[in-house]
């Protein structure tokens, strides 16, 4: 059936409209300005990729922290918080030092395998270092930060800065998406010792090794079945010299990602030449869970005042 001439302008009026968030901008609770649901890329099939920015009182530009959620590569959002983070208040923390912050989305294990995933963070990267000017932040002075997965995620980002093959086609396709910083919270590292991490710690978890394990399902299959997949997720098998500086925090207790991923990851860095510094949460569990809240957040304010 022949569309009516005045197909065009019909379209036109009904179409979606991705970049009205852009635009509008709203005040929080802290009277703030923040831009929530901001569609950063666009996939067929999938839904829109969307971040929120929120910027300090003042006039800017800002050194831009980038947040990147956990989850397992399943669940979660940019804005997921839990009673232990709540307790961090990380966020403020962030903007009541100066810095703005982003948190971006990205699809997960059910919706794409791995690499998707880094695009999409990418994406989101380059869409904000675009648009730096419409939200008053440093292109400049972009740092990566995320927990757990996303913590593997922000490690990603970082040590694949000029790494162009990882890049993808997300979003757009114009800028860089490398960062000046990293800021890892007890992050997956390497896949293929995770189960072997555990098992040093005597912990009863489900087998990181199992054919349904949330590495598995990233990667498409078993990881020890999988090696080369599981490699290529690590960020080990991109560190160069061109690394941004990282800061690595992880709780010597946890039982979900063992502390033996982030030292893995640190020795590498700093054999490599890299600007690390790994911090031993004592006692911690996942999500620092199970101790009291003071020094944490501090600690990767003072980083990122140094190396931004």
């Amino acid at each position: 059936m022949a569309l009516p001439e005045d197909s065009k302008e019909i379209m036109a009026d009904i179409d979606m409209d991705y970049q009205a968030a852009l635009f509008t901008p709203d005040l929080n609770k802290h009277g703030r300005r923040v831009w929530r649901d901001v569609v950063f890329a666009v996939e067929r099939g999938f839904r829109p990729l969307m971040l929120d920015v929120t910027v300090p009182d003042g006039n800017g530009p800002w050194p831009l922290v980038i947040y990147i959620h956990g989850g397992a590569w399943f669940v979660g959002h940019p804005t997921i918080s839990n009673p232990k983070y709540q307790k961090l208040n990380f966020v403020n923390k962030l903007l009541d030092a100066g810095f703005a912050v982003a948190r971006i989305s990205y699809r997960f294990s059910a919706e794409a395998r791995f690499p998707i995933q880094l695009h999409d963070c990418k994406a989101a990267i380059r869409f904000l270092r675009n648009h730096a000017v419409h939200f008053g932040v440093d292109p400049k002075r972009f740092a990566a930060m995320g927990d757990s997965a996303g913590g593997h995620l922000a490690s990603l980002v970082g040590v694949t800065n000029q790494n162009f093959s990882m890049e993808g086609v997300v979003g757009p396709l114009k800028g860089s998406s490398a960062v000046q910083a990293v800021v890892d919270w007890f992050g997956p590292v390497n896949f293929l010792t995770m189960e072997s991490d555990a098992r040093v710690m005597n912990v009863n978890w489900p087998s990181h090794d199992a054919a349904d394990a949330p590495e598995a399902l990233l990667i498409g299959g078993a990881v020890q079945e999988n090696k080369a997949a599981a490699l290529a997720a690590s960020p080990l098998s991109y560190i160069t010299r061109n690394v941004p500086p990282f800061l690595i925090q992880h709780g010597t207790k946890d039982r979900m990602v063992p502390f033996a991923q982030s030292q893995a990851l640190a020795n590498a860095l700093q054999a490599a030449g890299c600007d690390v510094t790994l911090k031993a949460i004592e006692g911690a569990d996942h999500c620092f869970w199970g101790i009291g809240e003071d020094g944490i957040v501090e600690d990767v304010i003072t980083f990122l005042r140094r190396v931004l």
